[in-house]
């Protein structure tokens, strides 16, 4: 085995490139939730009633 450390990582990048499977990996199947478009709406009515809520606010606090 040589010295030169550039020849080790080198070697060493080889092998384990031939040991794996060179990055094809098997595809897993995600399991599809019907549930997860709930929350998505229940955040954006949320985000919605408190922007017209910060809003309301300001608009009183301007105009009084």
């Amino acid at each position: 085995m040589a010295d030169d450390p550039e020849r080790l990582v080198t070697d060493a990048l080889r092998a384990q490139a031939t040991s794996t499977n060179a990055g094809f990996a098997v595809p897993v199947p995600i399991a599809d939730e019907g549930h997860a478009h709930l929350p998505v709406w229940w955040v954006l009515g949320l985000a919605l009633l408190l922007g017209l809520a910060a809003g309301t606010v300001a608009a009183v606090i301007t105009l009084s």
